[in-house]
């Protein structure tokens, strides 16, 4: 059984606990931790001018093609690269296909004209494997994507996979197909449904028809940072260097000289591991989507994060950052192992509030928790202490679940503990 303790503080005492007791064994045993140091230090970006981009996903994503490098390329994610004989067979054959072709646009017509032609849809499950569809001659969208995004590769014509939806008859449908570079032009080609627009010239054919959500690839790259298109926005998704307190850029610059807010900060490698702090301006919006934060993987150092107060869609609150419409945490640094969590808005504390957080050893819930659901705290194996109001109402057994084997539950009253704390 989990052991609980009760601690009275009296904000206005000379000591900080004038009367204490442990219903356990009579003694008390639990002293609450410093609170961590949190530069108080507000060095959020200034905005700088620079526009958000805007319109439909594909008028999004075409803004940033046009501010690329020209050679922007890149192969598929999540799928392996064919061995080196696989590679050299869809070489030759992709080299014997383009023979005699006198520009990179026939070439690149003759590609896509054969995959359209030679691959079936298929019905069910089927590899999307490069080179099992190049032999079977059948996949779904993506493996039309994949094989083709390889044989442009074995010629060296730019192209990359783009992911989202395809609108048709009313219908949002899951959808993969490809963006290439040719006669000086960015193209949008669906092998799968055999379309192929020139992507700015016929851009009011198809952007109520193709929702682009993400594409591989990093679309521009600088010797700091690395940005991408995801979850139809730009992400600055690679810091290759930075000061102890990161403060995340307003704006990038492209190569046509446009410049554009960055509105997602969803890293897919590590931070630099001096950093410490992470400063978040009014201007992001996002630090992951669908259950995927990269920060939560790739920032194991960072102690704290803040968030400017004018940012509309984020909120910080002790280090911790919060959706503005949710009152669980989003993002709770790796590097912080004591956190203060902010009121809830009717307070009680819901399943998986606080789940899979491995580094965090003590947790204060705030005063005006009235209760905690089952399984409100579930996959923290190292939290030792959690410190609750005097009247939260919790199930001993179901409540805090897979915590490490010695976790304590502490009754206080909260009221300005804080605040004392930090003095």
């Amino acid at each position: 059984m989990k052991k609980i303790y009760y601690i009275l503080s009296f904000v206005f005492a000379t000591g900080l606990f004038a009367s204490c007791s442990n219903d356990i064994n009579g003694t008390n045993d639990i002293t609450p931790e410093e609170a961590p140091s949190i530069s108080e230090t507000r060095a959020f970006p200034q905005d700088d001018g620079a526009t958000a981009l805007s319109g439909q996903p594909a008028e999004k994503l075409l803004k940033l093609l046009h501010g690329s490098d020209s050679t922007f390329s890149a192969r598929m994610a999540n799928y392996e690269e064919p061995n080196k004989y696989q590679l050299e067979e869809i070489k030759a054959f992709t080299d014997k296909l383009v023979e005699g072709a006198a520009t990179e646009a026939v070439k690149a017509n003759r590609i896509y004209n054969w995959v359209k032609d030679s691959i079936k849809y298929a019905n069910g499950y089927v590899s999307n494997e490069p080179y099992d569809v190049f032999n079977n001659k059948k996949a779904v969208c993506q493996g039309y994507a994949n094989l083709l995004n390889l044989m442009y590769h074995t010629q060296g014509i730019p192209v990359i996979n783009a992911y989202g939806y395809l609108m048709s008859g009313g219908q949002s449908l899951g959808h993969a197909w490809n963006y290439a570079y040719y006669s000086g032009i960015w193209w949008l080609i669906d092998a799968t449904n055999k379309l192929k627009y020139r992507a700015e010239k016929q851009l009011d054919e198809y952007k109520n028809m193709f929702i682009p959500l993400s594409v591989d690839g990093n679309f521009l790259e600088t010797d700091q940072y690395s940005y991408s298109y995801t979850s139809e926005n730009l992400n600055l998704n690679k810091v290759n260097y930075a000061d102890e307190a990161f403060v995340i850029p307003f704006s990038v610059t492209l190569t046509n000289g446009e410049k554009y807010q960055i509105s997602h900060f969803n890293p897919t490698t590590d931070l630099p591991s001096n950093v410490k702090e992470i400063y978040i301006g009014k201007n992001i919006i996002s630090i992951g989507h669908d259950g995927t934060y990269g920060l939560k993987d790739h920032a194991p150092s960072v102690e704290a994060a803040h968030v400017d107060p004018e940012n509309e869609r984020l909120v910080s609150y002790e280090g911790v950052i919060y959706d503005t419409y949710n009152d669980a945490p989003l993002y709770i640094p790796r590097g912080m192992r004591v956190v203060y969590l902010k009121p809830t808005y009717n307070g009680t504390i819901g399943k998986n509030f606080l789940y899979n957080e491995p580094n965090i050893e003590e947790v204060y819930f705030p005063e005006g928790t009235t209760s905690m659901e089952n399984w409100a705290v579930e996959k923290c194996p190292n939290l030792k202490v959690a410190y609750l109001p005097l009247n939260t109402e919790y199930n001993e057994e179901t409540t805090f679940v897979e915590v490490h084997p010695d976790f304590k539950v502490v009754r206080m009253d909260m009221t300005g503990i804080k605040d004392v704390i930090a003095d």
